[in-house]
């Protein structure tokens, strides 16, 4: 019994906890980026959770933590779960807003900058301070003025630094098919901090209106919202944010605005979520009906009052047929498999907690939900009256290819609901100005803890603030944030580590002796520079970068080949001329769930090895890490593991000399032993049957790294490897350190001189290492190895160092 109670409540609580806030106890973070020099942090008197409000003109009423407490004391986990999701419905209905502007069939309510008024324990019960906010009323006749004056006036007094009399883009968020939007409140702090957040909600118990109504009220509420009298130096940035149906709508309403020729507003731009301009693709016009259907079932007498609206006062039953299966509905396609994960384990939890009588109260209750806030009639009325009218309105190709407004779709990868994936795809080819963004691994209610809406619209090419510069990967890369170093290390860089127990070693720059750890390379005022020999496949790197990062602080930026920057020829294969679309990442992106990450060469500072960049990271101070053997050694053949294929010219000395660089020489082993090379390169390329011939045309068509050397010069054919059992134990020496502060960039033959002793230093380095490993009886024995990480958890220890011979 207890388990169908709970599956029940799971269908439940997917459809109302998409983005998954109450259960997770969400607080969206501001968003980090310049925007942050224009918009001054919100300051607050606060003390003991009493809140001072003798200042502010905005209607809010913060309760302390001991009276959120006291609210649902009286309550089990379960019920209080179902309360909250009740009441952020009826907050999102009735508040959630300090001015509410009343239209025909649908309402438009502002929601002002968050203030920093309630302790972040308190903001993590309300689930955002945005829900404080009590509004006023004004009806679709009343004037605009004294809004638009208490709109200004709040933001003054709160010290939003906009350069007024220019106000903030107005931002207009239209919400999915419920009509409030739900799905995205983790986002209205940081939205009303940023613009002036006007957020639309809809009627749930009008049958009337119709897609047409929709669209003409928010055009009307556009002209009305920018035509204020103290603000008239130049047209007001509009942008709009549709998710689901809303995105659909928003398509609609941009063409409407497109056509007003006005010196009141601009269309700045449009933001799309999920949206279901596929909706004539799916099959809810057949299954919406059935759903509905099961009204029939019920006794609308008994569970709807005069006006056709569901009854709050109803006591406690079993949930209604069409609840039930509408939740199932839900569960099936809005959930993505880390929100349905998430949900589950968290009603195990308080199921396990609570008597079956009131697990099955709150479960009925929950369902209910359903039916008050999108009953069987008002849904079937939206998805068979306004999504094949909107459809039928914008999915025009000539309609989509003159819709010229900059435009950003933001789509979750695992979708169930609509075909998000593929519609991003065809929409990004029609309209003129349009950039994707797609979240992997996000489903139908993507603006959750993944995503930062704010942050997203502020690095979109929509540029709202026009703040943006060209990004220049140079001066401008920043480390990404602790936690998604830590997850890049923990989900990249471990697995790495536990199969080849890397041992790092380190050099005396004056007595030569080696030490065990990078105590000795060290953080200079200089640019650093340190050169190495490549391994196989350059899997190494991940190890040195993280070792660097974690054991010195030392951020070093790798010079990558240009296929690890760019892809092949420079992008995405496109066959047959077709269109591209433009890809915008998320800042600081990292997909925990793929295998294979390459934009992890950009966020880690990565930049195409050319000499201009190489030169400007060392004129910005940077620590640079390079390969000179580039491809040859790291794709190299039989017989050749551990040898140096350095070009002749001595470039990397001479610029570091310029720049009075410190060099340190890395060596490192352990790859070419891990792996069986079954066929190489030059083997390759006498395969019959074309396949030699198709293999030189895949190395043609890649871009060459050395900037002297054409496509034809550079054989990037990586060899046929078998990966062995187990890896051999990696090692990685760093060595005696060069300082050129006194070498003169123009005496050729003293950096010759310089860039020959490198060289012989890296050759003696591997030597030593490869005669070292001998006395280290884990270099080859991987379960060995393994079974002493396990019992100790920690490496095996490596050789002595009195087997590492000295530097030269």
């Amino acid at each position: 019994m207890r388990h169908l109670i709970t599956v029940l409540l799971v269908s439940g609580a997917v459809a109302f906890t998409p983005h998954q806030h109450i259960i997770s106890k969400y607080k969206i973070a501001s968003a980090r980026n310049a925007i942050s020099n224009r918009l001054a942090s919100v300051a607050t008197d606060q003390n003991q959770g009493e809140i001072d409000t003798e200042h502010t003109r905005l209607d809010y009423d913060a309760p302390t933590s001991a009276n959120l407490e006291t609210n649902h004391g009286n309550l089990s986990e379960i019920e209080q779960f179902v309360s909250d999701m009740r009441e952020l419905y009826s907050d999102l209905e009735n508040g959630g807003g300090t001015i509410r502007r009343e239209m025909s069939a649908v309402r438009f309510t502002y929601v002002a900058p968050a203030q920093q008024l309630i302790t972040p324990e308190q903001n993590r019960q309300l689930y955002g301070a945005w829900r404080l906010q009590t509004p006023t009323i004004h009806g679709p006749d009343e004037d605009w003025t004294e809004m638009h004056r208490r709109i200004y006036e709040e933001r003054i007094e709160i010290k939003t630094q906009y350069e007024f009399p220019k106000p903030p883009p107005l931002l207009i968020y239209l919400p999915g098919l419920d009509g409030f939007g739900i799905s995205a409140t983790a986002q209205f702090d940081d939205l009303s901090s940023s613009f002036e957040f006007w957020r639309m909600s809809i009627d749930k118990g009008n049958l009337h209106v119709s897609f047409s109504d929709l669209v003409q009220s928010v055009v009307k509420f556009v002209k009305e919202a920018t035509n204020p009298a103290q603000f008239t130096a130049s047209p007001r940035d509009v942008l709009l944010v549709g998710e689901s149906f809303g995105g659909l709508l928003t398509c609609a309403v941009a063409m409407a605005l497109t056509k007003i020729q006005s010196k009141k507003f601009r269309l700045r731009g449009m933001t799309l979520v999920n949206p279901a301009t596929s909706f004539d693709e799916t099959d809810w016009e057949r299954i919406v009906p059935f759903l509905t259907s099961l009204r029939h079932l019920e006794s609308q007498e008994e569970v709807t009052d005069a006006s056709g609206n569901f009854r709050l006062d109803l006591p406690r039953g079993l949930p209604t047929p069409y609840s039930i299966v509408g939740g199932l509905a839900l569960a099936a396609t809005v959930p993505d498999s880390k929100q349905y994960s998430n949900i589950l384990d968290f009603l195990l939890e308080v199921t396990s907690k609570s008597s079956n009588e009131n697990t099955l109260a709150a479960s009925s209750d929950g369902f209910r939900i359903l039916a008050e806030y999108l009953p069987a009639m008002v849904l079937q009325h939206r998805c068979l009256e306004w999504l094949p009218v909107g459809s039928s309105v914008v999915n025009s190709p000539e309609r989509l290819s003159k819709l010229d407004v900059p435009t950003l779709i933001i789509g979750g990868s695992d979708d169930n609901m609509l075909p998000t994936k593929e519609e991003t795809d065809r929409l990004g080819k029609l309209l003129p100005d349009c950039v994707k963004m797609e979240i992997s691994g996000a489903g139908h209610f993507v603006l959750d803890n993944r995503v930062n809406l704010t942050e997203v619209l502020l690095d979109s090419h929509i540029d709202p603030f026009d703040i943006q510069k060209s990004y220049d990967p140079i001066t401008d890369w920043a480390l990404p944030p602790d936690h998604v170093v830590e997850a890049v290390i923990k989900k990249r860089v471990m697995p790495l580590r536990e199969r080849a127990s890397p041992v790092f070693f380190s050099t005396d720059p004056i007595s030569g002796k080696r030490r065990n750890g990078l105590s000795h390379v060290l953080k200079t005022a200089t640019p650093l520079l340190i050169v190495g020999n490549h391994q196989l496949f350059g899997q190494d790197l991940g190890m040195v970068i993280s070792e660097l990062l974690e054991e010195r602080c030392i951020m070093a930026r790798g010079l990558a080949h240009p296929i690890a920057v760019d892809g092949f020829a420079g992008g995405e294969a496109n066959f047959g001329n077709e269109p591209t679309v433009r890809k915008q990442r998320r800042r600081w992106e990292f997909n925990e769930g793929s295998q294979v990450e390459g934009d992890l060469f950009n966020m880690f500072g990565a930049v195409k090895v050319s000499p201009r960049n190489f030169y400007r990271l060392l004129q910005n101070n940077q620590t640079v890490l390079l390969f000179p053997g580039g491809v040859k050694e790291a794709l190299h053949g039989k017989g050749e593991e551990y040898q140096l294929f350095w070009p002749e010219k001595t470039d990397f000395v001479r610029v570091a000399a310029k720049f009075n660089a410190t060099i340190v020489p890395l060596s490192a082993i352990g790859a070419a032993d891990s792996a069986d090379i079954l066929l190489d390169a030059p083997e390759l390329l006498k395969l019959p049957f074309g396949i030699g011939d198709n293999l030189k045309n895949f190395s043609t068509s890649a871009t060459a790294a050395r900037y002297d050397d054409g496509n034809e010069d550079e054989l990037f054919i990586p060899p046929l490897a078998l990966p062995k059992p187990f890896a051999a134990r990696h090692y990685f020496l760093f060595g005696k350190s060069y300082d050129t502060s006194n070498l003169d960039p123009r005496n050729s033959d003293a950096c010759r001189d310089v860039y020959k002793a490198i060289e012989e230093e890296i050759k003696h380095d591997i030597g030593a290492l490869l005669e070292a490993r001998k006395d280290d009886p884990y270099a080859f024995d991987g379960i060995k190895r393994m079974t002493y990480q396990r019992l100790f958890r920690k490496e095996p220890p490596a050789f002595p160092l009195k087997s590492l011979s000295p530097s030269k």
